[in-house]
């Protein structure tokens, strides 16, 4: 059995591409770059900022430094806002702290995003610990799973980390962690494209969360 969950969040937990979408295309508009469209959020959301920018609107050194500080700012004022919870997250989340099971976020997001967007659905106190990144840190996703690991005691054989990109399994994979991938997300579109990681579990929905890990 195991004792940790580490959920990542974009992706994961939550579903924020209203307010990454509306932040990139305000951004990038105001700067003379065309729209895009949310089907572009694939492989774009839960990666860094600028590898977004360069991908989306094939901007230069100069261009993505301004793009950078007008998107925290948009995302700040108004796209944190913009999200919702996957459906049966919530419930999910209660059985298995009912079961007695610890509980973690693991997000490059910015550690004060991250506990607002937890405080809109009052979720923030169901987990032991969120480990998020923060000014002036550069933290990778493997970095943020030891963190959990370290604050809650727990070997990392003894979690599992769910994640929707590739960035989360070889995040795993690096602290010799098991991994489930999210298959619902922005990140692994289909069952093919995450069986090219060492994945122990694949998750359709909220539902398999907790009937699946029950099995481990």
């Amino acid at each position: 059995m195991k004792k940790l969950i580490i959920f990542g969040f974009d992706g994961t937990l939550a579903d924020t591409s209203p307010g990454i979408l509306h932040c990139f295309n305000t951004t990038a508009t105001s700067m003379g770059f065309n729209p895009v469209d949310r089907k572009s959020m694939y492989g774009i959301i839960g990666f860094p900022l600028e590898a977004g920018l360069r991908k989306l609107f094939d901007m230069n050194d100069g261009e993505i430094e301004y793009a950078i500080n007008n998107y925290s700012k948009l995302y700040s004022m108004k796209g944190k806002e913009m999200f919702y919870l996957y459906s049966g997250i919530e419930e999910t989340l209660y059985k298995l702290k009912e079961d007695g099971y610890l509980l973690a976020v693991a997000t490059q997001k910015h550690d004060m995003y991250t506990r607002d967007m937890l405080k809109t659905y009052k979720i923030e106190d169901l987990f032991d610990a969120i480990c998020a990144t923060d000014v002036g840190k550069d933290l990778y996703k493997s970095n943020l799973l030891r963190m959990a690991c370290e604050k809650l005691g727990v070997l990392p054989e003894e979690s599992i980390f769910l994640g929707d990109n590739y960035v989360d399994a070889q995040g795993a994979e690096e602290v010799g962690m098991d991994f489930a991938a999210v298959l619902y997300g922005w990140g692994f579109r289909t069952k093919a494209e995450a069986q090219q990681y060492n994945c122990r579990l694949y998750i359709e929905n909220s539902d398999d969360i907790y009937n699946m890990i029950k099995t481990l």
